[in-house]
Formats: C-alpha cells, structure tokens, sequence
C-alpha cells in the first residue's frame, strides 16, 4: 500500500509533468471532486481565444476517479494538444 509520502511525491511529480505539457499561453483549473459520480475533473484552457457563448474550442476537460489520474490525463491530453493532435 502506498504511503501518504509516496502519493504526494507522486502528485508533485503528475503536476511537474503537466506544466512541462501545457501548450504556450494555456492555464488550467484546479481538481474537482464530485462524489456522487466517484470521479474528479480538471479543466483547462487557451484564454487567447475570443470569448463567445457555447463552447470553446481551445479548451479541454479531463476526468479520472482520482485526483492523481486526473492530473495525469490533462497531462497526457495537452501534451497531444501541444503536438497538434488531439487527445483520444
């Protein structure tokens, strides 16, 4: 079983990673927890796109069941972003 070290250690680390894949001028949210669904979601976005009503299409969501797997997946997801791909 991983210790209380071992997890932060490896959030910091999930964190590092997802800042070194962030394409230029992206920013991201902080992880929300939503119980109900036992899932958390993260979410980030271009704020050089022109603002308008719906949905932006230089933004992304990730969702994982838990914080550690969210951090990870926006991290695998906007390094695909930054390639010019997007993320599957």
């Amino acid at each position: 079983m991983p210790t209380i070290r071992s997890v932060a250690t490896d959030l910091e680390g999930a964190w590092d990673a997802l800042h070194a894949s962030m394409p230029a001028g992206w920013q991201i949210g902080r992880p929300s927890e939503h119980p109900e669904r036992h899932e958390w979601a993260l979410y980030a976005y271009d704020p050089r796109e022109r603002p308008r009503v719906g949905v932006r299409s230089r933004e992304w969501i990730a969702k994982a069941s838990t914080e550690l797997g969210v951090v990870r997946e926006m991290a695998r997801c906007l390094g695909e972003i930054a390639e010019g791909r997007a993320p599957k």
